[in-house]
């Protein structure tokens, strides 16, 4: 019996979107909020599991069964069978993860902020369970893993990867315009499974995976002019608005911004976007847009 604490970070992908997906580098902040957890194995004959939001409130609880991982009650039917997923192929990855043990979970942001309530999940749980967080992704979620290496990072990050081979490059992104970085949020929730599908549709080449890994990695090291950082930002919002087929965030919501650029983040279409000059922060709270943020504020650079 003992008690085993983990916190891990949320995430924000700022360059490489969905082609993160298909070995693409892309650039990633971890956040500076981030998700609590405490493993308590006992003697009982059950795992027992609940989950605290950002407010204090329980949104999710649980019980499964030690041996079949299989839930006996719980709070929520769809969350439930996701975590019972997770339980087993963390079981299939080390099958001495065999014990019983209360979870409790403390989330430091919104739920609907799209932050990685998962990714937090599965970083912590890969530690608890002596598996390899990345292994643990692909028989239980997918995606590229770069919210899992954000999860245990201390600072931004370029990720790659391209089949089972990970590399994560920490960067000294610290730029001088820092100030006029914002974040705001969109006031809905984007499924990513639903965008990956529809990303999935028309085959990546390898000319847009190159040039997305370029813009990466010239966004990641530019950190003095903010004309220049404005610049490929925008570059890569039209390389993606022509893969996707997708009108870029900018022209759909905010083509009477005053000044600037807005760009959109991880999933197109949902949770936040990024936004360059500060004098467009009157502008969005007059078109009713409340959670606007300073990039620094949330994230770590």
């Amino acid at each position: 019996m003992g008690v085993k604490q983990y916190y891990t970070r949320g995430k924000l992908l700022i360059s490489g979107a969905y082609g993160v997906l298909d070995g693409a580098i892309g650039f990633a902040l971890p956040t500076k909020l981030g998700q609590r957890f405490s493993f308590e194995t006992d003697r009982s004959e059950n795992i027992k599991c609940k989950a605290v939001d950002d407010q204090g409130k329980t949104w999710f609880e649980a019980k499964f069964n030690v041996k079949s991982l299989a839930p006996l009650n719980t709070s929520s039917e769809e969350v439930a069978n996701t975590f019972s997923k997770l339980l087993i192929a963390a079981r299939s990855l080390n099958p001495n993860f065999d014990y019983p043990f209360t979870l409790e979970t403390t989330l430091e942001f919104d739920r609907e902020w799209g932050l990685g309530s998962s990714s937090t999940l599965i970083a912590a749980l890969a530690q608890f369970a002596s598996v390899n967080a990345y292994e643990l992704l692909d028989l239980g979620f997918k995606g590229s893993g770069y919210d899992i290496a954000c999860a245990t990072a201390e600072g931004p990050i370029r990720f790659q990867r391209i089949d089972k081979e990970v590399k994560v490059t920490p960067v000294n992104w610290r730029p001088k315009f820092a100030d006029e970085l914002h974040l705001v949020y969109l006031n809905q929730k984007m499924n990513s499974r639903e965008a990956i599908a529809h990303y999935r549709e028309a085959q990546s080449s390898d000319h847009f995976l190159n040039e997305l890994s370029r813009l990466s990695t010239a966004i990641s090291e530019e950190t003095s002019d903010i004309n220049r950082f404005e610049k490929l930002l925008l570059e890569q919002e039209n390389l993606l608005a022509a893969r996707l087929e997708i009108t870029p965030i900018a022209d759909q919501l905010f083509n009477d911004r005053p000044e600037g650029i807005f760009t959109s983040l991880g999933a197109w279409g949902g949770d936040f976007a990024l936004f360059t000059r500060k004098k467009n922060i009157p502008y969005l709270k007059d078109k009713g847009y409340s959670t606007i943020l300073k990039l620094d504020e949330l994230c770590i650079f």
